[in-house]
């Protein structure tokens, strides 16, 4: 993962640099948001197509599909309960503005381009799990083939899709502006969602079939659905590990699907702590195009923590 995090964000600084060099121009460049949101809409169908392939989904959904979607819902709900909370202690409004109010009115345009943003990815995802499924598995069984050329493709298509988001903030050019405006106050978002999620943990271990520490293991992957997965079955739970993987898989979709509706209708801010880990990564193109640069840097913060967090909680859980 450090080395995909390495390209992506080689490319995002390098692009970046580029778009800095040609500000002057700007208004000409009015396609590079419709470019962003094709590749977004690929790279969604790509994943959705990956997922619907993964017989490891598809076989765990009967028996263990219910434990993942309620620990799913208990941390996504814990975290934006936690950047909420941060919010207001900050006196950041709902859209990122260190403002009470003032922000609803001049976002309120936005409210439905979002909608109709969300409701095109959800499609591209639904659309993706079908033809992975029914094409991929059911009809030409290619599965093998199909996960090692998209493994690179995914990988190439992030890339790329990082390097356009860093030449649409090199054209705006306030990134460093954003970071100073957060402050050190961008500290305490990371923290407050991933307490948050910890204890979403302890609550989701009370009411299941598993010890708490195991529910805290659940929890602390933060949608890292290719590390922490492989980490539990170490530990020989192979339940636990299917639960886990399954998490975070509908953890970080459902953060693609949602970032938009959540910018909307609850805040900008608490979109970025939807998908986990993903939001400094698969999920930065998201927070960009659903809500502003001065989000993402927020995002960043939750999602490198959340990177961080990760590898010392979930062994400590597991002994």
């Amino acid at each position: 993962m450090i080395q995909i995090l390495a390209k992506c964000w080689t490319a995002m600084i390098l692009c970046y640099i580029i778009a800095s060099r040609l500000r002057a121009h700007k208004s000409r460049m009015t396609w590079v948001g419709s470019v962003m949101n094709v590749l977004i809409y690929v790279m969604v169908l790509l994943l959705g197509m990956r997922m619907g392939a993964n017989e490891e989904v598809i076989k765990s959904l009967p028996s263990i599909g219910l434990q993942s979607l309620l620990v799913t819902i208990l941390v996504i709900v814990s975290g934006m309960v936690g950047v909420t909370v941060v919010r207001k202690l900050l006196h950041i409004g709902r859209f990122g503005r260190n403002s009470a109010g003032g922000d609803v009115v001049t976002n309120r345009e936005e409210q439905k381009k979002n909608l109709r943003f969300t409701l095109m990815i959800a499609i591209f995802t639904a659309v993706g799990v079908l033809l992975g499924y029914f094409l991929v598995i059911k009809t030409l069984d290619i599965r093998e083939r199909f996960m090692e050329v998209t493994d690179p493709l995914t990988i190439y298509l992030l890339v790329i899709l990082l390097g356009a988001v860093g030449f649409s903030l090199g054209l705006d050019g306030t990134i460093f502006t954003n970071f100073k405006k957060a402050g050190i106050g961008i500290l305490l978002f990371p923290l407050a969602v991933i307490g948050c999620n910890v204890l979403a943990g302890v609550i989701y271990g009370l009411i299941a079939p598993i010890t708490v520490k195991d529910g805290i293991a659940v929890a602390a992957g933060f949608g890292w659905y290719t590390y922490v997965p492989t980490m539990i079955s170490q530990s020989g739970n192979q339940v636990l590990s299917a639960i886990s993987f399954l998490h975070n898989v509908i953890r970080e979709t459902l953060g693609i699907i949602g970032i938009p509706l959540v910018a909307s209708k609850i805040g900008y801010i608490e979109s970025t702590a939807v998908p986990g880990i993903a939001s400094m990564d698969v999920c930065v193109p998201i927070v960009e195009r659903s809500c502003d640069g001065e989000t993402m840097v927020y995002g960043f913060a939750i999602g490198f923590a959340m990177c961080l967090a990760c590898p010392l909680i979930i062994p400590l859980c597991l002994g």
